[in-house]
């Protein structure tokens, strides 16, 4: 049977290794809420930084971007923002490696983190495929009727109802316009 001394020092050195892990968990925290990692992509034209939860913080454009496309941008943006996170997790395991140790805690928030984030872009700088032209398509009606079917013998037609007017184009502002479209209230709440 263990002397009291024995189950008095167990105790004492079970409280003071709890005491110190949870020391080291929050130095972990307090180092995993200061990541902050930038990755660029487009030799360099479009950056993005992310922070210790892996959403965007900051994004910067250089001169560089004047050449692309908007969809060129933005998918450049989605690529360092891609690239940036990929690397969140290899962080999270240094700073869980150098604070608290592998434990099953600590293995458990980088598989999360490696589950949760994406892989990085396969390569850096994406093919040159040529952008399709600029297009416009309006699609007008017909300024004419269709022609009509033959009509069968029997008796005749119905008349036809009138078209509807054209609609009419907002009218602009005049003398007499005092410019609120809705009196005294607001479209957007009653009073």
């Amino acid at each position: 049977m263990a002397d009291l001394t024995d189950v008095e020092r167990m105790v004492n050195d079970w409280e003071r290794n709890a005491a110190e892990k949870a020391q080291r968990y929050q130095q972990m925290q307090q180092q995993v809420e200061q990541i902050s990692i930038t990755e660029s992509v487009a030799s360099g034209a479009v950056a993005v930084t992310v922070g210790h939860n892996g959403m965007p913080t900051d994004v910067r454009m250089t001169d560089g971007v004047k050449n692309m496309s908007p969809d060129e941008i933005a998918a450049n943006v989605l690529r360092a923002m891609q690239k940036a996170q990929s690397k969140y997790p290899e962080r999270l395991q240094e700073i869980t490696t150098a604070t608290v140790g592998e434990d099953d805690t600590t293995r458990h928030i980088v598989a999360t983190a490696v589950e949760q984030f994406p892989d990085a872009p396969e390569e850096d700088e994406p093919q040159v495929r040529e952008a399709p032209g600029r297009q416009l398509r309006v699609e007008t009606e017909p300024d004419e009727e269709p022609p009509a079917p033959p009509r069968r013998p029997g008796p005749p037609a119905a008349p036809k109802p009138p078209s509807a007017p054209p609609a009419s184009r907002r009218r602009g502002p005049s003398d007499d316009d005092d410019g609120e479209d809705f009196g005294d209230q607001s479209f957007l709440r009653r009073d």
